[in-house]
């Protein structure tokens, strides 16, 4: 395994080098994009045991917003429930022969930490407005 701090580029987008991780960066959002889109199109009042499954995955970070912020949790559901499934995903698929995680590289995890730094101070302006 090479330092977090060393990224080959494999290519080039102009002058912007693209690396092994931003490219299994790039595949884990499309696989959790294209699976959203097909796991929710059939949503019912009566779920499948898939749909269950993925109720439990919201009911489960609904209790984490709670008990950590004691806050309702629905502002904050969908950054924080993606950033989990993000990195869950992106965490799990070194499991995959070949492949090495994007949150094994620094610029990975600084760009995550920077979203949240944002999103902190985006909800903080949100719940209290600009002098609260």
């Amino acid at each position: 395994m090479q330092s977090p701090l060393v990224s080959v580029a494999l290519f080039h987008l102009g002058p912007v080098p693209i690396t092994a991780g931003v490219v299994v960066t790039w595949v884990i959002m499309a696989v959790l994009v294209i699976g959203s889109l097909l796991l929710t199109r059939r949503l019912a009042l009566v779920p499948s045991a898939l749909q269950a499954a993925l109720e439990l995955i919201v009911d489960t970070v609904d209790s984490q917003i709670r008990d950590t912020m004691q806050v309702a949790p629905a502002p904050y559901r969908a950054f924080i429930g993606t950033l989990f499934v993000f990195i869950f995903v992106a965490n799990w698929s070194s499991l995959v022969p070949g492949i090495e995680p994007p949150t094994a590289h620094l610029e990975t995890d600084a760009a995550l930490v920077l979203l949240v730094f944002i999103a902190v101070i985006w909800f903080g302006i949100r719940a209290g407005g600009v002098g609260g």
